[in-house]
């Protein structure tokens, strides 16, 4: 079965705050509301069976990958990108594809969200037109706005479509994407390269670095790809160990998947099997994979 990401998993401070945002801002449908302790999940999380104390799992109207799993901890920790440079290696962004980019980047910045630059332009090798911009949202986490004209994918009433993209940042782009065709059987869907000023002003690196983009998931799931980004000529800071439980903002990501012990067996020595396990997701056996680069993916297995 082709694999999509179920949730990107977000560590919250404020969960109206968050809920703010991707339900009253971008329009998501709430899954599922958990209030109060999830303690089978909390220890599979290396934390106390109180320590997870509101939960609610959101998608995109009648989109059912690339969702967002919001957390909230006892004792939150601090933010996984407080201090960090643009180029540490880290789950680095979610993207939200957008209808008409500037009067949503227009809507936010008047609701007071930050953003970094105003909406840039880039080509891509096949000499597509993207436009993005990047905004600061609650937990420190990155939310890139993108819109491909010609190329509409799903979205709210509200104009937003939460996630094609979930981004993490890599110090070896073909390592990490081999481990991932490997363990998952994701395909990769897209390599590319880009430099120049205006990535840069965009995305704010410095004068001459430049990034290796690839794109894996399955081409006949359009939300919930892994975008692994490369920063060359860029000295990079591992956050990956700050991206764990309690701490606040993007974590992880999970898939549901057919058959967990395939993947246990071709993952030796990158994976936690957990065995069977009671939470939001409801009762099912569970794992924790850890890539070459060190983003955590939860597995679970659907029924």
């Amino acid at each position: 079965m082709p694999l999509a990401i179920a949730y990107a998993v977000i560590g919250v401070g404020d969960m109206q705050e968050a809920l703010d945002l991707w339900v009253g801002r971008f329009g998501m449908e709430v899954v599922l509301r958990q209030s109060g302790d999830d303690p089978e999940l909390a220890r599979a999380w290396n934390l106390p069976g109180d320590g997870i104390v509101d939960q609610a799992l959101l998608r995109t109207p009648g989109v059912k990958d690339g969702g967002i799993h919001l957390v909230k901890f006892r004792d939150p920790g601090p933010a996984v990108r407080d201090g960090a440079s643009p180029t540490a290696l880290l789950p680095k962004s979610i993207d939200v594809a957008v209808r008409d980019i500037e009067a949503r980047y227009a809507e936010l910045k008047d609701a007071g969200y930050q953003f970094r630059s105003k909406v840039g332009a880039f080509e891509t090798e096949q000499r597509q037109k993207v436009f993005e911009v990047h905004m600061t949202g609650h937990d420190g986490i990155n939310v890139v706005l993108v819109e491909q004209p010609g190329q509409l994918e799903p979205a709210s009433s509200r104009g937003y479509g939460v996630a094609p993209l979930i981004v993490a940042i890599s110090p070896d782009n073909r390592l990490e994407a081999e481990f991932l065709q490997h363990v998952l059987g994701l395909e990769e869907l897209m390599h590319n390269r880009f430099g120049g000023p205006s990535v840069e002003r965009t995305i704010g690196l410095p004068p001459g670095a430049s990034l290796d983009v690839r794109i894996l998931g399955a081409r006949s799931r359009v939300f919930g790809r892994i975008e692994l980004v490369q920063y060359e000529g860029v000295a990079s800071e591992n956050r990956y160990p700050r991206a764990v439980a309690p701490a606040r903002g993007q974590l992880s990501v999970t898939y549901f998947v057919d058959d967990l012990a395939r993947i246990v067996s071709r993952a030796a020595g990158h994976v936690s099997d957990l065995g069977r396990v009671a939470s939001i997701y409801g009762r099912a056996r569970m794992a924790t994979l850890t890539t070459p680069a060190g983003l955590r993916i939860h597995l679970v297995e659907s029924p």
